[in-house]
């Protein structure tokens, strides 16, 4: 974890589904917010979000009221919303060098063309030579070459248990925002898979056990698609092939 927070470093965090586009952007948002505490005493609290307009089409903005309850205050956040990918590689580069802001989230939509390993490296540099904090957030991309010192990918965990009045533990029930973190790429030696829990209150983030196994809930409670019954899981084969007439009017 404190690999995350070190200056001069940049981190790309990777969800395989747009679904996930909250949970990897909950996620980096942590990580930037720790990043600012860490900051506070020499420097600038505030970080820049520059967001995908494809995502944000899909996804959404990043909600005010939500950022209160996050742990985060609206104020602390500079949202930015370039059109090209190359407006958005630019203006990250220049936060970078401005040294402006405690850290800096670059949103990338999937694999773009013009979001390679040269423009990676670029990157990867400015971070090192200005000292910023670059989480690169790569909503339902792909693995690839990247000049990235950690590679991430963010799922979703279910919430811990809470401990009720009684002692007893109640699991399954809505908590704090929790993660599974796989290194699929690090410099550094430590844990290949992590389950962190976000606590708005102290602005931190927290290990847990891993409650995938544990029987208190799944990251995933629904199937992603239906389970076939009574029918043959293969395909069936395609029948005649009818040649119909003129549609008919459906209101008459």
């Amino acid at each position: 974890m404190v690999e995350l927070l070190m200056s001069g470093l940049m981190v790309e965090l990777r969800g395989e589904r747009l679904q996930q586009a909250g949970t990897t952007t909950g996620f980096a948002l942590a990580l930037a917010i720790m990043g600012g505490d860490k900051a506070a005493k020499g420097g600038s609290k505030r970080l820049l979000f520059i967001a995908d307009p494809d995502v944000v089409r899909e996804a959404g903005l990043v909600y005010a009221p939500g950022l209160v309850d996050f742990g985060l205050d609206p104020a602390e956040l500079v949202h930015a919303l370039p059109r090209r990918i190359e407006d958005a590689l630019w203006l990250a580069e220049a936060a970078l060098v401005s040294r402006a802001f405690s850290s800096v989230v670059l949103e990338v939509h999937g694999n773009p063309k013009k979001f390679g390993l040269t423009e990676s490296r670029r990157l990867s540099l400015k971070a090192r030579g200005t000292g910023g904090r670059l989480f690169v957030l790569r909503q339902a991309g792909e693995e690839e070459a990247s000049s990235a010192s950690l590679r991430l990918s963010v799922q979703t965990a279910p919430a811990a248990a809470r401990i009720l009045a009684n002692g007893t533990l109640l699991g399954g029930s809505i908590g704090f925002p929790a993660f599974r973190i796989l290194a699929e790429k690090s410099r550094f030696p430590g844990q290949t898979e992590l389950i962190l829990e976000w606590n708005p209150d102290d602005r931190r983030l927290h290990p847990l056990a891993d409650t995938g196994t544990s029987g208190i809930g799944s990251p995933d409670p629904l199937p992603l698609l239906s389970t076939a019954r009574d029918r043959s899981h293969r395909t069936q084969a395609l029948g005649s092939v009818v040649a119909f007439g003129p549609m008919l009017n459906r209101a008459s």
